[in-house]
Order: structure tokens, then C-alpha cells, then sequence
């Protein structure tokens, strides 16, 4: 059996093999590449990174943009679902409810932290740092980080992320 030239209906040269079209074949499927385990942390990195960003863009925002009860708690809780993402990114293989888990733990200490004057002080010298440390306690901010860092946890878990 020869190997024979044919054209199709478009016009183009493919060739015949005399038992029917190649692309009937099942033999000549690709067969889909399944990404590896590598790759996968790559691309949920990648993807937890572009969320911090926007995040930190959205916090901003609200911080300048509102004054007021409101804009401090949904400030406070993008705050935590930060440091939720920032968390997921440096412990990318761990189940989502432990992360937030660390996360409430990292935001509920520096919230803590300001008992002890200790972030006003670094804040005097360092003006920035009073986005990262805050300056006074208040009781309803723990209430706004587990609120945040709980629907982070849970979109992420319904995003089927981790």
C-alpha cells in the first residue's frame, strides 16, 4: 500500500493512508499532559501573589478612601486575609483552614503587640511601620481579622485552591 497525496475540502495537502481520515484515528490523539506537581505550586504562587497584590491595592484604597467605623474593620480584614495570602504563599502545600489558623495566630499577635507602645515607638522612627504593627489595640480588630482570614479560607477552599 502506498503512501498517496490528497487534498481536502479547504484546499489543503495532507496525506491519504487509504483506510480513512488520520484525524478518525485514535492512535493519533494527543493524549492531554497532565501539569506537574512543580508546576502546580508555580501557578498557585503565582496566582496567591497577583491576589496579595490586589489585596494590598483594595487596602489602600480603603484606608484613604474611608473614614470611619466601617472602612477601619473592612480595612483590618483585608489586612488579615493578606497576611492569609502571604502565609499560603510561603507554606504553599498546607490545607487552607491551617493556614488561616497561623494567620489569625500572626494577627492576633500583632494586635497584641501594641499593648506594649513598643509599635507608636518604631512608628516614630519608621513611619511605614505603622501600616505593618498599627499603634493602638482595639478589641474589635480580632473580631475583623477572623472574619477576613475566615472567607479567605473559605474561598479558597471553594475555589478548590488547595
Amino acid at each position: 500500500m502506498g503512501r498517496k497525496i490528497g487534498t481536502s475540502d479547504l484546499g489543503s495537502v495532507r496525506p491519504i493512508f487509504g483506510m480513512g481520515d488520520e484525524r478518525d484515528n485514535p492512535l493519533l490523539e494527543l493524549a492531554p499532559v497532565e501539569p506537574t506537581a512543580a508546576q502546580l505550586i508555580v501557578r498557585r504562587r503565582l496566582t496567591l501573589a497577583a491576589a496579595a497584590g490586589l489585596i494590598l491595592i483594595t487596602g489602600l484604597v480603603v484606608t484613604y478612601a474611608t473614614v470611619g467605623f466601617v472602612g477601619d474593620l473592612v480595612g483590618d480584614a483585608l489586612y488579615a486575609v493578606l497576611i492569609f495570602l502571604l502565609v499560603s504563599f510561603i507554606l504553599v502545600r498546607m490545607n487552607s483552614w491551617r493556614v488561616a489558623f497561623i494567620a489569625i495566630l500572626i494577627c492576633a499577635s500583632i494586635e497584641l503587640f501594641q499593648l506594649t507602645g513598643l509599635p507608636v515607638e518604631i512608628a516614630t522612627v519608621f513611619p511605614p511601620a505603622r501600616f505593618v504593627l498599627g499603634t493602638a489595640f482595639d478589641p474589635l480588630d480580632l473580631v475583623a481579622y477572623i472574619v477576613g482570614v475566615l472567607v479567605a479560607a473559605g474561598v479558597t477552599t471553594w475555589r478548590r485552591l488547595d
